[in-house]
């Protein structure tokens, strides 16, 4: 390997010209997640812990990146077998304390207790911790590679936009390899499994090159070059399949932040970015037009050109969605002009149709002249006519892999009002003020950890606070959140979620033996249902979940024996909720899970589903609030039912700006002087009752 130090470190405003078009932006940026995965082709749990990578890539683009390092004693190969460790791996994870595999860090951060090492199921949930942090230094990478001499050519440049918590970092280049095709116990592809993200040489050595300037300001500017050889351990180095991942650490642990190239003409060159100062996710209404403010905004010294475009993401085919530039309206691609420090409005106008939704758009930006260059873009979302929102964990793939029990649950129980939704964007929702609507979240958490983060957890709390319902199902929920034991994710936020909102009780893990689901014969509303079968579906990881009622709570199902429980429900002041220990996946009968949904969403709903859920929450209101246009007060008619029950009056943003009790006499005066002239929103709430929404004008 040579290196060639290309620049001193200079400051900010010293010698060198930070007019002159630069990788990085000096603005400051989140942290990337780096995630180091210690797996190896005799781990059998190791392709789950592949699939779990792949699904924080997948959800994170651009901003979590993974180097799957073969070590230990699962990757040394049988006679015959190829060998895919390197020279580095034991002494990086020596550091780590690991204790099983797969095994990961993510930026090599000690997120409780003192080692680094995390199992598989807290990876999604210490990327997005990682990822919501600010980074001291920006990185930036370009790579050239001459095929004829097999010479890799990488160039990074550090920006510091504060002072870093250490005097001394250090790089570190790692070069990775995709698609390398060999075997693997599990996975189901036998010696034809494909293995990505695999790391074939550290380019800056074991621990990487040592920066001692980084205070804010300093640019540091470094080139490095390697000879990439045929093979590494006779398995062939695939330059096209390859990237490079580049990373600041802080000595040999703490990673900052990093990126990642192609290895053959990549660049991570900032361009520039997209951005917003209002929520990504708003309430919409049918026919109604919502507006998404954002800007675009170049990096690229001068004026550029810059192509435009949306995709959509689950969109509702009877949903009309364009986006606006200078005036003009677009549904398809446009090239516009960008001049550094002059932001350019775009807005997203998005009419939902008849049909309920919570799709996402997004707009991309892309450089016309560095067509290498990441593109860039900003989600926005709507969410419309949902009563039900399916909500899978983000622990793991398997929850989306199972979403479909629900779906076709919610069919069977006629249910059309529903969505299918993240837990990230759920709490993003709830956050945003989006989810008046949502009568009820269905948590499919499955197999998957976290079950839920803290954030998610404080969201679903809030949701359940103003007057919603919560069905969650899952093995492993309680054991996660109330165990203790080692590799469980407990806190004070979840084990508050679960004692106090689900109200439940956790016994014990569960195993096999628990194979029966029957219902308890003494609740009124699912002690009908029929026995089924719980069956395992995570290839030998069985655990039916066993769980108690807490203080107000009952018992719904059990297992083989009724001294062993499987599901509760509770009635709290203002909302009520189910439990499952397992996760409904596990129950083989398809008609019995169909009917714990319907019961459930007959309970959850005042004992009333599809259309009579519909008519019945009709019945709140008796007509259109008179006048409408007003201007200092409207009159809102409601009925008996409504008696006892809170009128709410909501802006555009989805933020409540009146909220006013029912009056006994069936005719409520709602004072609206102090509001601005726009479109507003109202529902009334009485009991475990939501009304339709109606419209609002409000004229000045």
């Amino acid at each position: 390997m040579r290196k060639i130090f290309a620049l001193a470190l200079l400051a900010l405003f010293g010698i060198f010209n930070l007019s002159a078009q630069m990788l990085v932006s000096t603005d400051p940026m989140p942290r990337n997640a780096i995630l180091e995965e210690f797996t190896g082709i005799h781990c059998t749990y190791c392709p789950d812990g592949h699939a779990i990578a792949q699904s924080i890539l997948d959800n994170n683009p651009g901003r979590a990146f993974v180097i799957a390092l073969h070590q230990g004693s699962f990757a040394a190969p049988s006679a015959g077998e190829p060998d895919y460790r390197t020279p580095f791996g034991d002494a990086i994870a020596g550091q780590t304390g690991l204790t099983g595999y797969p095994s990961g860090t993510v930026n090599r951060h000690v997120f409780s207790g003192s080692n680094t090492a995390l199992n598989r199921g807290a990876w999604a949930g210490a990327c997005d911790q990682i990822m919501q942090e600010m980074s001291p230094v920006n990185i930036g990478i370009s790579s050239e590679y001459e095929p004829s001499t097999r010479l890799l050519t990488v160039n990074i440049e550090l920006y510091y936009t504060s002072n870093s918590a250490a005097p001394g970092n250090f790089i570190n280049i790692a070069l990775i390899q995709d698609s390398i095709y060999g075997p693997q116990t599990g996975g189901g592809a036998g010696s034809n499994y494909r293995h990505m993200h695999m790391l074939r040489h550290l380019i800056t050595g074991q621990w990487g090159d040592e920066v001692t300037t980084t205070s804010a300001g300093t640019l540091v500017n470094r080139t490095y070059t390697y000879n990439v050889p045929d093979a590494y351990n006779n398995v062939p180095a695939i330059v096209e399949n390859m990237k490079v991942v580049a990373f600041v650490a802080e000595g040999h642990q703490e990673i900052i932040t990093g990126d990642e190239v192609d290895a053959i003409g990549g660049t991570n060159l900032y361009i520039g970015e997209i951005i917003s100062a209002g929520p990504y996710i708003q309430r919409g209404y049918m026919d109604f037009e919502s507006n998404f403010s954002i800007e675009a905004n170049s990096n690229i010294e001068g004026s550029n050109a810059f192509e435009f475009w949306l995709e959509t993401e689950n969109s509702p085919e009877d949903w009309q969605v364009s986006y606006l530039i200078d005036g003009e309206e677009y549904t398809t691609s446009t090239v516009v002009n960008l001049t550094k420090g002059t932001p350019k409005p775009v807005t997203i106008k998005v009419i939902p149709g008849e049909t309920p939704g919570f799709p996402g758009y997004v707009l991309k930006m892309k450089s016309v002249d560095n067509p290498a260059a990441p593109e860039k873009q900003y989600r926005v979302m709507l969410i419309a006519g949902v009563t039900d929102l399916l909500v899978n964990g983000t622990g793991g793939p398997e929850t989306s892999l199972h979403q479909d029990v629900y779906l076709d649950g919610f069919t069977a129980a006629g249910i059309t009002g529903y969505a299918v939704t993240n837990a990230n964007a759920m709490r993003d929702m709830i956050n945003a003020n989006a989810y008046q609507d949502v009568f009820t979240c269905w948590l499919n958490i499955a197999w998957t950890f976290p079950a839920l983060t803290d954030s998610q957890a404080e969201a679903v709390m809030d949701f359940m606070d103003a007057g919603h319902n919560v069905f969650i199902a899952g093995q492993d929920i309680g054991w996660d959140i109330m165990s203790g034991q080692d590799g469980s994710n407990g806190t004070p936020v979840t084990q508050d979620f679960y004692t106090n909102y689900l109200n439940a009780i956790y016994v014990a893990d569960g195993s096999g033996t628990n194979n029966k689901l029957n219902a308890n014969t003494d609740d009124p509303i699912f002690g009908g249902v029929a026995q089924s079968n719980i069956v395992d579906v995570y290839a030998g990881n069985m655990y039916p979940e066993e769980i108690n009622a807490g203080p107000g709570a009952d018992i719904i199902f059990n297992y083989t024996t009724a001294a062993k429980h499987a599901a509760i429900k509770y009635e709290a002041l203002n909302y009520r909720s189910v439990y499952f220990g397992i996760g409904l996946e596990m129950v083989s009968n398809v008609d019995v899970r169909n009917e714990i949904i319907s019961l459930s969403r007959q309970w959850l709903s005042d004992e009333m589903v599809g259309v009579e859920y519909t008519q019945a929450m009709q019945t709140l209101m008796s007509e259109q609030n008179y006048p409408n246009p007003a201007y200092d007060y409207t009159w809102i008619k409601t009925n008996e039912a409504a008696k006892g029950g809170i009128i709410d009056i909501f802006n555009m943003n989805g933020s409540r700006v009146i909220s006013q009790a029912t009056s006994s006499s069936l005719l409520n005066r709602i004072d609206l002087s102090g509001l601005p002239a726009g479109l507003y929103t109202y529902r009334i709430i009485s009991g475990n009752k939501t009304s339709e929404t109606r419209k609002l004008a409000v004229i000045r």
